[in-house]
């Protein structure tokens, strides 16, 4: 009786396996039919992922991610006919179901299964399969579209996965086949892509993920100084006052002709109070590299100070550097407009004869500004800022012909 029942329970155990194989050939059937039936085939292989005896074979994982192959190859085909097949949505959910299926496929196929010899024996045919699907993937940049797409949805959460499933494709240890690795290549196109993946997690705050993305660039030098930028305002998003003012340390050191890196550095220091700090770093930057932008900011944190003096020198030393510099010539007028401004401000509280006197300098010192305004204006005509600020300046010396010639 007892060995009659062990032969019933083994038959139903049989039955079970042999049903969910079952389902694995229809699901992949229903798959490659010459009308598809993809919401049948996941139904089916989604049983045989949870069934104990098929959901670590790497034919049962093969087939899951073959479906999404085929619903993809039904879409671009359709593009190619002119029958739609636009719906990038549709077309990369379906390569990313594919992708993630496969990537376990793999693992499954490449975990060694040992003979009675001990011979380590491995499923390289499914493999080169998946390997080979992978790859076209990669050419026709279905990720891609699919996380443009996203992005343009501003659903970047999902579009840095996108991104990310694409970059990682040349490097996927199914993929290191030198055939393969050929149709893969990492050029700037390829790096772009790298960047839009950093790019993704930064805007859907994932601010770890973005900052090793851009690490990623930074180690190969390539998109270096914006994949910083984006490192470093991470680390601002972040809260991490500390890690940003250390990596724009890094970042002054690796990239000494950028001075977007030394004025936020500045900038900090600065809004911090520590202003020696801030003119001891200046001057180690001008010890080694005498650029006009930094002489600029030397100079500018001289007038907050209100040395002016100090700033007019260093403007002076500026413009025999580079003439024809905008800026120097614009932020040169500006200490002589703080300058007057300042007067103004003592002038509220003086006698009336000693503010008319005040009055006198007050426009003496607007004078003297007017020409380095006027010159900036004739430099960069296209800068708004110079032309408010020359408008303003013709306003205040009565210069009404000239202020209305300025008109927007």
């Amino acid at each position: 009786m007892k060995k009659t029942l062990f032969l019933v329970a083994l038959t139903l155990i049989s039955a079970a396996c042999a049903a969910q194989k079952s389902n694995v050939r229809k699901a992949e059937n229903l798959a490659l039919a010459e009308s598809p039936d993809f919401a049948g085939a996941r139904t089916a292989i989604k049983a045989a992922l949870e069934n104990e005896e098929t959901k670590d074979q790497a034919k049962t994982w093969y087939v899951a991610g073959l479906i999404g192959y085929q619903q993809n190859q039904n879409e671009y085909y359709k593009l190619q006919l002119n029958k739609g097949g636009k719906d990038w949505v549709l077309r990369g959910t379906a390569v990313l179901e594919s992708y993630n299926y496969w990537l376990r496929a793999d693992q499954i196929a490449m975990t060694p299964v040992y003979d009675k010899k001990g011979k380590a024996k491995y499923d390289t045919r499914t493999r080169r399969q998946i390997a080979e699907k992978m790859v076209e993937y990669f050419e026709r940049g279905e990720l891609i579209n699919y996380a443009n797409e996203l992005a343009g949805k501003e659903d970047f959460a999902k579009a840095y996965e996108a991104f990310k499933a694409y970059i990682s494709l040349p490097d996927l240890d199914m993929m290191q086949d030198k055939s393969l690795q050929a149709r893969m290549p990492k050029d700037t196109i390829y790096y772009d892509f790298v960047l839009n993946t950093g790019w993704s997690a930064f805007n859907a705050k994932m601010y770890p993920e973005a900052i090793e993305i851009f690490r990623s660039l930074m180690e190969k030098d390539v998109r270096s100084v914006v994949s910083a930028q984006f490192i470093y305002q991470s680390y601002i998003n972040m809260q991490d006052s500390a890690q940003a003012n250390a990596f724009l340390d890094e970042c002054i050191q690796r990239f000494p002709n950028e001075a977007w890196f030394l004025q936020n550095r500045l900038n900090n220091l600065v809004n911090a109070g520590q202003m020696d700090d801030a003119l001891a770093l200046i001057d180690k930057a001008l010890a080694s590299d005498e650029q006009v932008q930094y002489l600029i900011l030397k100079a500018s944190i001289y007038d907050m100070q209100g040395r002016y003096e100090d700033a007019i020198n260093v403007y002076d030393r500026a413009m025999q550097l580079d003439p024809q510099n905008a800026d120097v010539w614009y932020s040169y007028g500006v200490v002589y407009v703080e300058i007057a401004n300042k007067l103004n401000d003592e002038a509220s509280y003086m006698s009336t004869k000693d503010f008319n006197k005040t009055r006198v300098k007050i426009n003496e010192t607007l004078n003297k500004a007017l020409p380095y305004f006027e010159k900036a204006y004739e430099l960069k005509p296209d800068d708004y800022t110079f032309k408010r600020q020359l408008r303003s300046l013709y306003y205040r010396l009565g210069m009404n012909d000239k202020y209305n010639a300025l008109a927007d």
